[in-house]
């Protein structure tokens, strides 16, 4: 029952609750079925966001998932150094439900990734995975937006994400860079 409100809540994208609910629900169950001999047919449930398709194993409770958009779209997840998932971490922030998918996936595959994270901002390692320039593409994506829109979107796009996640308001220097950046690239000088 718990693997199944889990679901349902995922539904109405209450993901903090959902995956913890499934995750003990998958516990409980293998607790309950240790004796009974296995079937050849693994059951699994499918979480899908904005740029994550995430897959839960009912039976060993493993958590894995398959990036669908970007860079590194079609990557599997748990075949990423942690090094390139912090990388992807940064990227994704404009998308609480897929920060919040994989957050629940750094936790289970690295339980001390926060300490990575923290010991690389602490060198002053940039936590942007965007080392060359934006092409334009990558510009709208990032924005959120489709190519040829106005520049008044593009502004208004702007605005919007960086009130999110503006360094001064406790968001990310790194992200409030790329979307600076990004903004930079399809406005040229006419900011």
């Amino acid at each position: 029952m718990l693997i199944a409100a889990g679901i349902l809540l995922l539904f109405f994208r209450a993901v903090t609750v959902a995956i913890p609910l499934m995750i003990l629900g998958t516990v409980l169950l293998l607790r309950n079925n240790g004796g009974k001999p296995r079937g050849s047919t693994t059951q699994t449930s499918k979480v899908r966001s904005a740029h994550l398709e995430m897959t839960l194993d009912h039976e060993t409770g493993t958590i894995d998932g398959r990036i669908i958009t970007g860079t590194r779209q079609g990557h599997i997840l748990s075949n990423l150094a942690l090094h390139e998932l912090l990388k992807y971490h940064a990227e994704i922030q404009i998308d609480e439900e897929s920060v919040k998918l994989f957050e629940t996936f750094l936790d289970s595959a690295h339980p001390d990734w926060r300490d990575q994270e923290d010991e690389n901002a602490a060198h002053g390692e940039e936590k942007s995975p965007l080392s060359r320039q934006l092409s334009r593409d990558e510009a709208y994506q990032l924005l959120g937006l489709e190519a040829g829109c106005s520049e008044e979107d593009i502004r208004k796009a702007y605005h919007r994400l960086i009130k999110r996640v503006h360094p001064d308001i406790g968001g990310s220097a790194a992200l409030a860079a790329q979307i600076t950046e990004a903004r930079d690239r399809l406005l040229g000088n006419s900011q």
